[in-house]
């Protein structure tokens, strides 16, 4: 895959590089930087330096592995019971415990909130990153700046017994809004975190592959690619050096979760408590399915191991099975939200990265060996991807925590109907309006209420400012 973040062009290409294009099978790509001269062959040369062709094949392969039946033939089971803990169900002594210990963690700095940005916002009519998209809040507060207010709140929550070490918050963009991105935080202010505990990487690509696994040439001086999914997370933080940055300050774990999450709670140190108190190595947040016909991923055991299995690999039987109390048996729908320890990614995800690609058949404008160009009208070439949950087999300690979703997962995907910026902004009033109830105050019917992050990160501390307070139309607190 591409380096993008190395950002020195060489307008040549050594022997020994060339060796390995060669020798990997990948020789013609050298044929066309041979035939070019000046800027156009100095941008082909950049594409070919930062290319591991070994890498290529061997993701191919592993791909090409996975396609011919794993998944068909595989046991699929439910999670474990031991594996699983639902905060719904827990005493307020557990969750209080676990809250203690994830402050605990955040105060002296092992922490790491992660949020996935690289997503831009078509889908809703914004032409940028998703996270800069202003979802029509009574404080017009991006998506992105949510997060960061809210890493703020966690840091004073976890400073009020401990001297307080602040919490790295990292942000991963793509290529495309690399620079976008950290020009809105720049412009910002950081959202009044500190500039050196905010760190940006991009996501990768990866070279997209003629039918028979040859590197894809888009035209005579540019290699084809495409984004390698958002898995490409783990070898991006890890080649961007983010990864063993963190590691040298004394950051041992890391929350991640995705960017248009309207109710995420960056780095929740209930969830990073339950993973603690599990020794887990990864972790995964959970929503229960509303209904069999939900088309979302679910959290099993595939052949004995950890592993999200999708809608449509499920068959009917499972899909409407139900326990005795009438839940659904295969119900632990993925929402994206994620813990891991540090070591577990640097030792067993990165080593093992190349075995975790998905293979895709797709149309791609290309063109062939003597340099015409190519539209095609059926399937001509290879896109791989990984997703984020791909590693959970290598899990040795998975655990996993429901939450409820109206207090945690309400994404903003489509411009109406459905998990749209209207059913956010109708989510996060809804869950403010019971904060503000639970403290004593009144909310009206139709009231809109936004809840600073300065002012509660999760409901605590508002007894002062509504008790005995009545709050009608929209309110801002």
């Amino acid at each position: 895959w591409l380096k993008f973040y190395e950002f020195v062009v060489m307008a040549t290409v050594s022997d020994a590089h060339r060796a390995k294009f060669v020798e990997a099978g990948q020789g013609h790509v050298l044929k066309f930087l041979d035939a070019l001269e000046g800027d156009a062959a100095a941008q082909l040369a950049q594409q070919i330096n930062e290319i591991d062709p070994q890498a290529v094949n061997e993701s191919l392969a592993g791909a090409e592995a996975e396609l011919q039946g794993a998944a068909k033939d595989a046991q699929v089971d439910p999670p474990t019971p031991e594996s699983t803990a639902t905060l719904g169900t827990m005493t307020p002594e557990n969750t209080a415990a676990w809250e203690r210990r994830g402050l605990e963690a955040i105060a002296s700095g092992l922490v790491v909130a992660c949020v996935l940005g690289g997503g831009q916002g078509s889908r809703l009519g914004y032409d940028g990153p998703k996270g800069m998209f202003q979802l029509g809040l009574p404080s017009n507060k991006t998506l992105f700046q949510l997060f960061a207010e809210r890493v703020l709140k966690l840091q004073s929550l976890a400073a009020a017994n401990a001297d307080v070490k602040p919490m790295p918050f990292v942000v991963m963009t793509s290529p495309g809004n690399h620079s976008t991105t950290v020009d809105f935080f720049k412009s910002n202010g950081f959202f009044g975190l500190k500039e050196e505990q905010v760190d940006f990487f991009p996501q990768g690509t990866i070279p997209s592959l003629y039918s028979d696994g040859k590197i894809m040439m888009q035209s005579a001086s540019c290699i084809a690619t495409n984004p390698d999914g958002n898995g490409g997370f783990y070898p991006a933080l890890h080649k961007s050096g983010v990864l063993d940055k963190l590691i040298a300050r004394g950051a041992k774990y890391m929350h991640v979760f995705a960017v248009d999450n309207i109710l995420a709670r960056p780095a929740d140190p209930r969830f990073v408590g339950f993973c603690l108190d599990r020794n887990a190595d990864c972790g995964n947040k959970v929503c229960w399915k509303r209904s069999p016909d939900e088309a979302v991923g679910v959290v099993a055991m595939r052949n004995g191991k950890p592993s999200v299995v999708e809608y449509s690999e499920l068959d009917e039987a499972r899909k409407n099975l139900r326990d005795s109390n009438g839940q659904l048996v295969y119900g632990a729908g993925n929402i994206c939200n994620h813990f891991y320890t540090l070591e577990f990614i640097r030792d067993v995800v990165i080593p093992n990265f190349t075995s975790m690609f998905h293979l895709a058949r797709k149309k791609i404008q290309c063109i062939n060996e003597n340099g015409e160009q190519v539209t095609p009208t059926e399937p001509n070439g290879i896109k791989l991807e990984s997703f984020i949950f791909d590693v959970f087999p290598l899990s040795a300690r998975m655990s996993i925590l429901e939450c409820k979703r109206e207090e945690e997962f309400s994404p903003v995907k489509n411009m109406t109907g459905s998990d749209s910026p209207e059913t956010a902004r109708t989510m996060l009033s809804a869950m403010h309006g019971s904060w503000v109830k639970a403290a004593g105050g009144t909310v009206e019917d139709g009231a809109t209420i936004e809840v600073a992050p300065s002012t509660s990160y999760g409901g605590e501390g508002l007894e002062a400012v509504v008790g005995g307070k009545t709050f009608s139309a929209v309110a801002m607190i």
